[in-house]
């Protein structure tokens, strides 16, 4: 079995979230109970809290790299190109924030990939990327 991650995530309205992790990113729902729901957010497992005195961070603060301001702090998923092409127009057909529109970074170096912005109902930023040499990740001589 392969390594996999696990956040845990407090949000105001339960199926506000599964709505935008599910319908829209196209998330499967996992394990629930009452006040929490698993998903399967593409091979990892994300669970949401329902907490009614949560309240979400309005100000999303930026982050230079690669001469670029990415909003920090935020959680992510690498997808292969034709996945990310399906979020993508899932993103574009829904009513979602989003922060960054595609675009691509790192340009003609081997960390070159697609990325953009989102984020969820909650304040939540997701980087969604699809690298073009998804091999180079761990390659730190780039």
């Amino acid at each position: 079995m392969h390594s996999r991650f696990h956040l845990a995530l407090k949000v105001t309205d339960l199926p506000i979230a599964k709505r935008f992790y599910c319908d829209i990113l196209g998330c499967e729902e996992g394990r629930a109970e009452n006040d929490w729901q698993d998903i399967n957010f593409f091979g990892n497992e994300l669970t949401l809290h329902e907490c009614s005195d949560y309240r979400p961070q309005k100000n999303i603060e930026g982050k230079i790299v690669d001469m670029c301001d990415i909003p920090v702090p935020h959680f992510g998923v690498h997808l292969s190109e034709s996945d990310f092409s399906n979020l993508k127009q899932r993103v574009q057909n829904n009513d979602v924030n989003v922060l960054l529109e595609p675009f691509v970074r790192f340009e003609g170096r081997p960390p070159e990939q697609e990325t953009m912005f989102l984020s969820d109902p909650f304040n939540y930023v997701i980087e969604v990327k699809c690298m073009k040499n998804p091999e180079t990740l761990w390659d730190l001589s780039s």
